[in-house]
This record gives C-alpha cells, structure tokens and sequence, in this order.
C-alpha cells in the first residue's frame, strides 16, 4: 500500500491457486473488489464423500454457549469447542490436513487442553499465517447479549483465517452477536447462499 501511494508500478496477481472458489469469493467480494479469479486447478477442489458445501457456518445462536472472559479479560467458548469436536468426527479427514484457528489465544489453549489429539493443529490466527491446510475451523469464541465482538472486528485478520482454507472452510459462531456487525452480516448472508448454513442444534439432540 505505501509503494502504492508513492507510485510505484504495481500488478496484481489476480489467479489464486489455493482454494475452491466458494471459499475464495467473499473475502474477493470484501477485500479484493471481485478482481480475483480461482484457478481451474483450484476452483472446484472438496473433500471426497463431504456431504456440506465447501464453506459452511454453524450457527450457536440460542445455544446457551456464552463467551467466557478471564480475569485477564481473556475470551474462551468451551460450547464451541464442544461443537467443532463433533463436527471433526463428521468428516472423513482420508489424509487431508486440518487447521483449527481462534483469533483468541485463550481459546487455542483451551483447544489444545480439550482436543489433544490435534493440538498441534490448534494456532491463532497470527500463528497461521502464510500456512494452509485442506480443511480449516474457525471458533470465533464471542457469544454475548451485548453483541459485543472486539477483537472480530480486525477484518483483514478474519481474511488471513479464512483463506488457509483449501478445499473446505468451517466457521462456528453466533449469528446473534456477530449478525450486528456489517461485516459479518455479509458472511452469513454469503453462506447462507452459497453454502451450508447450519444450526449447532443438530449436534445437541
């Protein structure tokens, strides 16, 4: 952006050769103003025998799963932990690399205590950055009557979380409090769409 204010010839890479193109497109719409394009390498990679759309949001609202906050004024959501464990019995994982992302470093920690067999998969965003994997989950942890989401409101970070994603993208979260958000209104308004929008209720019963 600095070598662009000064003007500095620039060009834009514009095929990407990561991710399917229904993960791909609302962080093009958001970010890149449509001008990125999935290769056909790319475009349409999924998981064998997934029987939900490459991006899928499962929504907690109702749930009862509210944010935890620490004395340190640290956030952790131990439903949505609870939640993204059943969700990985789901898939048939064959191989595929998987990645489980937070943008709280209290919830990772919480992952890794819970979900000790894939601890290692468990970063914030930050720690994964410049990395990708097949399947990647993302627990947004924030889950109040406030609709409070602090540190979701970093978006170009959410847009790092979401495209390590290669052939599908799983995001749990409440769409009571992040539904407030324009942002977030535009991903699940997207998903619901373009994808699998489901209720955690399914996992409960």
């Amino acid at each position: 952006e600095k070598g662009i204010s000064l003007g500095i010839p620039t060009t834009l890479l514009n095929i990407q050769y990561r991710m399917n193109h229904y993960i791909m497109q609302f962080p093009n719409e958001q970010f890149y103003k449509n001008q990125l394009s999935a290769s056909e390498l790319v475009s349409d990679s999924h998981l064998p025998d997934e029987q939900f759309k490459p991006i899928e949001f499962i929504d907690t609202a109702g749930c009862g799963y509210d944010e935890k906050n620490d004395d340190s004024g640290s956030i952790s959501n131990p439903g949505e932990i609870e939640i993204l464990r059943k969700r990985i019995l789901e898939i048939n994982l064959n191989g595929a690399s998987l990645g489980i992302i937070s943008p709280y470093r209290k919830q990772v920690t919480l992952l890794q205590e819970t979900l000790t067999d894939y601890a290692k998969n468990c970063q914030t965003i930050d720690g994964f950055q410049g990395q990708e994997r097949d399947i990647i989950i993302v627990t947004l942890a924030r889950s109040n009557e406030a609709g409070t989401i602090g540190f979701l409101s970093d978006y170009r970070r959410m847009n790092v979380a979401m495209t390590r994603a290669k052939k599908k993208l799983i995001i749990i979260g409440d769409s009571a409090t992040i539904g407030g958000d324009t942002f977030y209104k535009n991903m699940l308004d997207y998903i619901e769409q373009n994808g699998s929008y489901r209720s955690a209720w399914e996992f409960l019963t």
